[in-house]
């Protein structure tokens, strides 16, 4: 991997979003320069070594190119742990939620009013953990402590990043909880409605027309889609790698659901339906099959920016 590029992008995520870039540019050129230099008094060396022996912590970096009328919350030594204290805080409250939420639609016959009760504790929850995280960081200030854990730092640490924009929490905990209710909707643990009723017709007892071979592959690939989110949260930023298992991972649902918007009749009653309930079963299907294409868009877009972000 570049291991400088890797470093300069860890430190410019430090810093706003909209300094980011022209950071990033700036801290580059002057590694590569510096690493020309260095590698001349040190031949055979590589960039590992010259950022062992010329640089710190990324985080310790990024504090040293703050401006210095910068608004910190806390102390500017520890400014940065405290905002990745508070993101890995934030992740395990919702995880921890989404663990309880689940345990508690079980519990209660699978109600989905039990389950979204127990998230609904979720932004009180965050108030306080961040408070006390809050007060952690202000009693370290406090002490006259100094962020000694970032002391023992070796350019070996360095994840192999491509981009200095973070994860989004946020959207890899949205894909966590939409592919565990798939998943409990797939193995029959919560249902949706059977019933549709469209100005007094109704229809129920659906069947959905495609093979078992099909619920067999969608099971496999929620299961992955779970622990690939679960491994997504332990992770600050994006990889080749990832973004290599992002891609093929998109482009199997593609295919799935692509064959799945390919049936003729997607959706069905059981017996012969009356001519009311076959003009349900249009609409249904044209909603059933448009939306499936609306995700197919979404997955879409989604594999073109990881191919493009892999170019660059």
């Amino acid at each position: 991997m570049d291991v400088l590029k890797s470093y300069a992008h860890q430190v410019v995520s430090y810093h706003p979003e909209k300094a980011r870039d022209d950071l990033f540019a700036e801290i580059y050129d002057e590694l590569c320069e510096e690493f020309k230099d260095w590698q001349k008094m040190n031949p055979g060396k590589s960039e590992a070594s010259f950022l062992d022996a010329t640089r710190d912590h990324p985080m310790k970096y990024a504090t040293r190119l703050a401006a210095e009328d910068s608004a910190y919350l806390v102390g500017p030594q520890f400014y940065f742990s405290f905002l990745s204290a508070l993101k890995i805080g934030a992740a395990l409250t919702a995880c921890f939620y989404l663990f309880l939420a689940t345990l508690s639609a079980l519990a209660s016959g699978l109600d989905l009013g039990a389950f979204l009760g127990v998230l609904s504790g979720i932004p009180v929850s965050l108030l306080w953990v961040s408070a006390s995280i809050l007060g952690v960081f202000i009693a370290l200030e406090k002490s006259g402590e100094r962020a000694s854990w970032l002391d023992n730092w070796s350019a070996a640490d360095l994840e192999p990043i491509d981009d200095h924009k973070q994860m989004s929490r946020g959207e890899t905990l949205f894909d966590l909880g939409v592919a565990v209710l798939a998943l409990l909707w797939l193995v029959d643990i919560i249902h949706v409605p059977a019933v549709i009723d469209l100005d007094g017709k109704s229809v129920s007892d659906w069947l959905v027309n495609v093979p078992d071979g099909f619920w067999i592959a969608a099971g496999v690939l929620l299961v992955f889609d779970i622990a690939y989110a679960l491994y997504r949260l332990t992770r600050s930023f994006w990889s080749p790698r990832l973004r290599l298992t992002s891609i093929a991972s998109n482009l199997l649902w593609l295919a799935l659901l692509g064959f799945a918007i390919a049936q003729p009749d997607l959706l069905s009653i059981r017996g012969e339906p009356t001519a009311v309930q076959q003009d349900v079963l249009q609409i249904a299907n044209r909603a059933a099959k448009g939306s499936l294409a609306v995700v197919c868009a979404i997955l879409a877009w989604d594999t073109v920016t990881h191919i493009w972000k892999l170019r660059r």
